[in-house]
């Protein structure tokens, strides 16, 4: 667990230094994902079936928020929905302006879920979002999620239907409003998902909300039995089929995804809680705390040997030039001192030798004279 909790820390400083490119680069994926399932899943629209066109669209995403990939995906559905007929455009429409004028009017910030829903039900794992805005959404996240299979149902019968649909297909303009309509209208399959969606976020955001011990890992248990328990209900009560191993593949899948959040965003010791209390003028306060594991990162050390740079070899080499002069003038100092010396010396003894020699003549000349 101490290897976990460290390694979290190490993820959480890298975010921290370079969160800012990791979100372009995540903004980029989800773009560029949304753009090339467009085109194979739909692609009606032939000028908009290029890959160097999705990767442009993709690279702009990049650098703007996440609401303009929003509405530029939309645009993308559109265009190819028009490519289809106008009343395909119309209802398609239709639901986009009805999902914008709820959604904005309560708390807008989720609208990427309508990116990420339909992926997710390709990846056959859409029960990973209702479960996961259930920890950190809110009550109103609801909406993009509930949307977001709308949209991915929707999308997914005019890909099945495409030639009854079609401005060429055998229905008038009033049987192609009425086909549309009563396709997402009469689709029980979307409902029966999307109520299971709603009713899984909305029980796990009580959960995880309420004053207990370990309450982030009982919403997750409860929130993922409750998804699957509905949707078998729903394959009960209104007759429909959903595919039963992926179901559960994408429970397990979904609790997993759900711990993972947990041991990043709300992961308490719960064997230190501590109960407090305390009043003021007015009111009476319980309060529980419960503190975050947190570890210290071990501080490493590294020393690097013959490592040296170019600017460390030029500092090297001007030291050894300077300690080469000191050298070469304490030499010089030195030789200076020792004929110095020697010139002394030199002195001293000339000195002597001509004293002596003074002092001989002086006594050959007193005896000179005295002989004489």
């Amino acid at each position: 667990m101490t290897t976990l909790l460290v390694l979290r820390e190490r993820i959480k400083t890298f975010y921290a230094r370079f969160g800012g490119h990791i979100i372009r680069v995540f903004r980029f994926v989800l773009a560029l994902a949304a753009f090339l399932v467009i085109s194979r899943s739909l692609g009606y629209m032939e000028r908009l079936n290029r890959d160097w066109m999705s990767a442009a669209a993709a690279v702009v995403c990049a650098f703007l928020p996440v609401s303009f990939t929003v509405v530029l995906t939309g645009l993308f559905v559109l265009l190819h929905m028009y490519a289809v007929s106008l009343e395909v455009l119309f209802v398609t429409a239709a639901v986009f302006v009805l999902f914008f004028c709820l959604y904005y009017v309560f708390q807008p910030g989720d609208s990427v879920l309508l990116i990420v829903m339909p992926l997710l039900f390709l990846c056959r794992i859409p029960l990973v979002v209702p479960l996961i805005m259930g920890l950190v959404g809110s009550v109103f996240s609801v909406l993009p999620v509930s949307f977001g299979v709308i949209v991915y149902y929707m999308l997914k019968y005019v890909r099945e239907n495409v030639g009854v649909l079609a401005s060429n297909g055998s229905l008038s303009m009033p049987g192609r409003y009425t086909q549309m309509i009563n396709g997402i209208l009469q689709n029980k399959e979307m409902w029966v998902m999307a109520a299971a969606c709603a009713l899984t976020l909305l029980v796990v955001y009580l959960i995880r909300r309420l004053s207990v011990s370990h309450a982030w890992e009982i919403a997750i248990g409860v929130g993922t039995v409750v998804n699957v328990a509905l949707l078998f209900a729903g394959m009960f009560i209104v007759d429909i089929s959903f595919p039963v191993n992926s179901l559960i593949i994408g429970a397990v899948a979904a609790a997993v995804c759900g711990l993972i959040v947990e041991f990043f965003v709300f992961h308490l010791d719960y064997s230190r809680t501590e109960c407090v209390q305390f009043e003021d003028d007015d009111y009476y306060y319980y309060v529980k705390a419960v503190p975050k594991i947190a570890v210290t990162q071990p501080e490493v050390t590294v020393t690097k040997i013959n490592a040296k740079t170019s600017y460390d070899r030029s500092v090297e080499k001007e030291l050894m030039g300077l300690r080469q002069e000191l050298s070469n003038t304490a030499e010089l100092f030195t030789s200076r001192k020792d004929l110095e010396q020697t010139r002394v010396l030199f002195e001293k003894d000339t000195g002597k030798k001509t004293g002596k020699m003074t002092e001989n003549g002086e006594g050959q000349d007193g005896t000179h004279n005295k002989n004489f």
